[in-house]
């Protein structure tokens, strides 16, 4: 199997809240460190990947974007996630300039090697370094998939890099008009 093309699948078991709760801990583009209360209220559509990446993680970001817009007044109850799996070269400074290219919103995470191993492994996302250039460059071979979090830090659903943002944002609509007025403890308006 190609890790670069492999995809989440939509059967396999939801991750568990400990999985989810990885996450926190890790550090924002300002260098703060972000913890439950940044993620309350809220659905988090979380997606993995490094900024050196030539075409599946801009494409995976460009898709959360287009989700974004396609939500209208819907994404402000949506916060768009990008962790590095990266952190020597996906610095703050880096990661603030790579997210700035996609929707305004998205929050940017890096942390520890060992942070990031730990998530990683938690949402089941594999990554590979491939071998260094003359010039120490390397691409990193990964799985790609974009994780839907509730606003509960409960795991809703997992979508491949195949599905298209049409998609995903038709499914937050349909759980917005299916929790009403009153979900999570917002009014939808």
């Amino acid at each position: 199997m190609n890790v670069e093309t492999a995809s989440a699948e939509v059967d396999r078991p939801a991750l568990s809240k400990v999985d989810i709760a990885k996450i926190y801990g890790l550090v924002d583009t300002t260098g703060t460190r972000v913890g439950p209360a940044r993620f309350q209220g809220r659905f988090s559509l979380v997606v993995f990947g490094y900024t050196a990446c030539p075409d599946v993680c801009p494409t995976a970001m460009t898709h959360v974007t287009t989700v974004m817009e396609k939500l209208g007044k819907l994404s402000r109850y949506v916060q768009p996630v990008f962790v590095t799996f990266d952190p020597a070269r996906d610095t703050t400074d880096v990661l603030r300039d790579y997210v700035s290219h996609f929707d305004q919103r998205t929050l940017a995470l890096t942390g520890t090697d060992e942070a990031i191993k730990s998530i990683q492994e938690g949402y089941g996302v594999l990554s590979v370094p491939g071998p260094k250039d003359e010039d120490g460059s390397y691409f990193i071979s990964h799985t790609t998939a974009k994780y839907l979090i509730g606003p509960d830090g409960s795991h809703v659903q997992s979508f491949s890099h195949d599905d298209p943002p049409e998609q995903i944002a038709g499914y937050l609509k349909d759980i917005f008009g299916r929790i009403g007025k009153q979900a999570c403890g917002f009014p939808l308006t």
